[in-house]
């Protein structure tokens, strides 16, 4: 019986050194992804057609106002509740739980979202409305430090801008002396330790915790040089970001039916400012239709279209909508999805080889 025991704790020491090797093998994979939900973002985020937001990591989505930041996060919580279960990682274990928190500022959501992805989507997702920028941090390490093992979170705050800080104070009561003491600086202050923290708790992946900021830009007035955008939170959004996607509206998508002209979505594009997760600087452009979201088809012609193709697999890309139902229809969004891979592949490859001719650094 003492020999049975004493196998049986060597054989428990002998699995959970197993484990941990298994662990330890997992956290050295560098980064995983999972959709946006649009070919061409995924390109511009992660240069794989199926890969976009880096999973495990802090993404920080900058936009204009009405130029689709929140439609963006939305399709994010839309593809990860999904996909989660079925992504088979070298790095987590296996999701049994995946679970979005949608922090809004604004404490509204007036997208018809039953409408754009169904019931169950509305019902999946956590909606909070935090009180200060503050509380949404303690709740966001709150969720992280309770994660358990095959549990994955997607945690979406919208926007940074909207949440105040507790000791934000009306310009009216501020003293000189409170002036000097820089006040209005507690927010970034804030933002240095919490994204610290953030950071901390997806060290080495420990966590399966995606955070997701939405930030909105701001005019510089009397700019001649340089950006004449910025957006607020500090350097602290800079600093501890993995991955910094601009967005911006190229132009109004416009219809005329039975006689009158109306606005039915959004041509948009988006560049990626910083990233640590991917080659930076890479951008591309989306389409984004009212009531419907992310249009991949659609976006997929528009980029055909750039590309001097006047049709593909025998469709017509004179009109963007009939050949996005032909595609549909007929099944060929993954084909379609491989043909702008291929494409965009190809430029990459071009300046690979002009690296390749360079002599190689070696110890």
């Amino acid at each position: 019986m003492a020999i049975q025991r004493r196998r049986k704790k060597i054989n428990k020491k002998a699995e959970s050194v197993a484990r941990s090797v298994k662990e330890r093998k997992r956290r050295t994979t560098h980064v995983e992804f999972f959709s946006s939900g649009s070919t061409t973002i995924n390109m511009a985020l992660s240069g794989h057609p199926e890969w976009g937001w880096p999973r495990a990591r802090v993404s920080n989505i900058v936009g204009d106002g009405s130029s689709g930041k929140t439609l963006l996060a939305l399709e994010a919580a839309f593809w990860f509740l999904k996909n989660a279960k079925k992504i088979k990682s070298k790095i987590f274990p296996r999701v049994k739980t995946a679970k979005v928190v949608y922090n809004n500022g604004e404490g509204v959501m007036d997208f018809p979202l039953t409408k754009m992805y169904g019931k169950k989507f509305e019902k999946a997702i956590d909606w909070r409305r935090s009180p200060t920028i503050e509380s949404v941090g303690r709740d966001y390490i709150s969720e992280v430090k309770d994660l358990k093992r095959g549990e994955s979170l997607l945690y979406i705050i919208d926007s940074w801008d909207q949440f105040k800080s507790v000791h934000d104070t009306k310009i009216s009561d501020t003293t000189d002396e409170d002036m000097l003491k820089g006040y209005k600086l507690k927010k970034q202050q804030f933002a240095w330790k919490f994204f610290s923290e953030v950071c901390d708790g997806i060290d080495r992946n420990s966590k399966d915790a995606t955070l997701i900021v939405i930030s909105q830009t701001k005019q510089k007035i009397g700019v001649t040089f340089g950006k004449k955008k910025y957006r607020t939170g500090g350097d602290a959004l800079n600093f501890y970001t993995h991955l910094v996607p601009w967005i911006r509206e190229i132009e109004k998508l416009k219809k005329t039916r039975k006689k009158e002209m109306r606005i039915y979505g959004i041509h948009g594009e988006i560049k990626v400012d910083r990233s640590k997760v991917s080659k930076p600087f890479r951008q591309s452009e989306f389409r984004l239709l009212f009531d419907h979201g992310l249009d991949n088809v659609g976006s997929m012609a528009v980029y055909l279209k750039k590309h001097k193709y006047m049709k593909w697999s025998g469709i017509s890309l004179k009109d963007i909508h009939a050949f996005s139902v032909a595609v549909e229809e007929q099944g060929l969004e993954k084909k379609l999805s491989r043909k702008v891979a291929k494409i965009w592949l190809s430029v990459e490859e071009e300046f690979e080889k002009e690296l390749n001719q360079r002599k190689r650094k070696s110890l």
